[in-house]
């Protein structure tokens, strides 16, 4: 009998520990993966350096002010839609329009936090 959507797999994963490394392997692995972290971070600076040569202070400060405007926009609307018994589908679709602007945006701004965080790009004084 055959059942929908299992399928047997002879693959089994296993985690590998330092405990079960020995020394030189242990060593190898780190610089590997030591490798690879210096490798992506390459990567993001120099596409993030093409994509977004301009990130200052005052370009970032200018986002993060947005994204306050965004936020307040969307409780305002939510606020004023909550003293309205039966919003119209008009009410929603403005409501809606304003959490996925606000949402994008933060979204956007936290990529772009992480960004400076993980030094893949400088702020510009």
């Amino acid at each position: 009998m055959k059942i929908l959507g299992y399928g047997k797999t002879d693959k089994v994963d296993h985690l590998v520990t330092k405990e079960m490394l020995d020394r030189d392997s242990h060593r190898k692995l780190q610089k590997f993966l030591e490798d690879i972290e210096m490798a992506i971070f390459s990567a993001n600076r120099e596409v993030m350096k093409k994509a977004v040569p301009e990130l200052t202070r005052e370009s970032f400060m200018a986002f993060a002010v947005r994204v306050a405007e965004a936020r307040a926009r969307y409780l305002k609307i939510a606020l004023e839609l909550s003293a309205i018994a039966h919003p119209s589908a008009e009410d929603i679709a403005r409501l809606k329009a304003a959490r996925e602007a606000n949402d994008e945006l933060l979204h956007a701004f936290e990529a772009t936090k992480r960004v400076i965080e993980r030094g893949y790009t400088l702020l510009a004084r």
